[in-house]
Order: structure tokens, then C-alpha cells, then sequence
């Protein structure tokens, strides 16, 4: 399904503001959001339920990535929407 204006525009400010130099699409938006998640909890039913899925497994599957070192994309997240830190 094709990004609508709105959406296309907001990932356009995400990535000015973040000055992250990729481009951003909504898939790795949500798996960068739902790493963040894990890897401040490691507790995947948290995920799970930010996710919307089902099942811990398809989380892990499809979203939750490792990483060898931690970005702290939801602080910068929280930055550019104006919301309380989380980390």
C-alpha cells in the first residue's frame, strides 16, 4: 500500500530532524521503534503488545533485531514529537 501524503511528510521530518542521512520507511521505523522497546525492557510480551501481534514469535521474527551497539533512536523519537524521554 502506497505511503499517503501525511505519512510521507512525517517520515520526511523524522529524518530532517534527526539529521538521519537513510531513508525511512515505515517497516524500518517500526522494527527500529520495537528493537528500542526490547532492548530497554528485554521483556518481549511488552513488545508483543506494542507490536499488536498475536504471538512473542512473530515478534522476534519479523521486528525484533540484534544490535551490536545500542542507537538511542527513542530518545531522538521522543525529540522530534515533543514527548518525555524514555531511557
Amino acid at each position: 500500500m502506497p505511503l499517503t501524503y501525511t505519512q510521507k511528510k512525517m517520515y520526511r521530518r523524522f529524518q530532517r530532524e534527526t539529521q538521519f542521512e537513510e531513508s525511512i520507511s515505515p517497516r524500518r521505523f517500526r522494527t527500529t521503534v520495537l528493537t528500542d522497546i526490547y532492548d530497554a525492557t528485554k521483556d518481549i510480551k511488552q513488545t508483543q503488545a506494542a507490536a499488536g501481534h498475536t504471538t512473542a514469535t512473530m515478534t522476534l521474527k519479523h521486528y525484533v533485531k540484534g544490535r551490536e551497539e545500542k542507537a538511542d533512536t527513542a530518545s531522538a523519537i521522543a525529540k522530534v514529537y515533543g514527548l518525555p524521554s524514555a531511557m
